[in-house]
């Protein structure tokens, strides 16, 4: 018990500053940068990304034994969930594979669910 309270204590003290390291990347790509710096970036946004997601499944390990999971309930687009899951592995991936995704015109443009546990299944998915 002491060490799942440790590692989501540790998991929170690493994510604040991470999330300051990718809030500058973000501005960063809004500024003038040539091809090679951009991509560069996109890997270094993607890789934190990942990060972070490593770091959210970490504390919501925590809150599934500990009872206090809470799915969200909000509009997205499957789409582009998909989309960006696919780019952010794509980015990790160092260009090794070329990931493609595949959506039935069946699926609704929007829908109404937990987007984060979304991202993290397809993320899980292609890992």
């Amino acid at each position: 018990m002491r060490a799942k309270q440790m590692l989501a204590t540790m998991s929170h003290e690493i994510r604040s500053p991470l999330s300051g390291v990718l809030s500058m990347a973000e501005i960063l790509a809004t500024t003038k940068l040539d091809k090679e710096q951009y991509q560069l970036l996109e890997v270094m946004l993607s890789s934190g990304d990942l990060v972070l997601q490593l770091i959210n499944d970490i504390l919501d390990l925590s809150k599934v034994e500990s009872g206090a999971m809470k799915l969200e309930a909000t509009t997205f687009r499957p789409r582009e969930v998909v989309k960006h899951v696919l780019q952010t592995a794509a980015a990790s991936l160092k260009k090794e594979l070329i990931l493609e995704g595949c959506i039935g015109d069946n699926v609704p443009l929007e829908v109404t669910g937990d987007v984060l546990r979304i991202r993290q299944i397809l993320t899980n998915l292609i890992r």
